[in-house]
């Protein structure tokens, strides 16, 4: 008689499938926290990069076009909008030999976030839009300063900085009086 010899296949044991599972499970439910709180505020700092980059393209076309700019918030505060002063009225006429239109753009903000305009400088209506700042045709801006926030409900708000006297755009995180927690 010939012995025969069985074979082990390689493979896993249910034991060791699993510890690998509980670990895993263990790993997510500890990293879990860490990515929703990193999601939580990206509409806010999308929000913030919207503001910044159209005050900057306000600044940058009326330098440009060498015409005053105005850099808008509409009153609900869902919407931004960069166009020629006059433009509201209708009477914008092109500045330029060419006869191109002028620059006009128009953002919404991301989905439950809006902005706000804080501090001691007085933002002008003009009717459905609340006027921020007015870009020069040196670069610089009307209004001495002005001070936005871009919020939503449950996270802190970004602050977007203008100094008027060089026309300069900053974002910060930030946390005022009347901010949201």
């Amino acid at each position: 008689m010939t012995a025969t010899r069985t074979r082990r296949r390689p493979g896993y044991t249910l034991m060791e499938l699993l510890i690998v599972m509980a670990l895993l499970l263990i790993l997510g439910g500890l990293l879990a926290p860490t990515f929703s709180a990193t999601s939580r505020d990206t509409g806010v700092k999308a929000g913030a990069d919207v503001v910044r980059g159209r005050m900057e393209d306000a600044r940058a076309n009326a330098i440009e076009d060498a015409r005053p700019y105005r850099f808008s918030v509409s009153t609900d505060g869902k919407r931004v909008r960069v166009s020629p002063e006059g433009f509201e009225d209708g009477m914008v006429q092109p500045n330029n030999t060419d006869d191109s239109p002028p620059f006009v753009a128009e953002d919404e903000m991301p989905k439950n976030v809006t902005v706000v305009s804080v501090g001691d400088a007085a933002p002008m209506a003009d009717g459905d839009w609340v006027r921020v700042a007015t870009f020069l045709p040196d670069g610089t801006c009307k209004e001495d300063h002005a001070i936005l926030e871009v919020r939503e409900v449950g996270v802190h708000p970004m602050v977007v900085t203008l100094r008027g006297l060089t026309g300069t755009v900053n974002v910060k995180a930030g946390k005022t009086a009347g901010a949201n927690p």
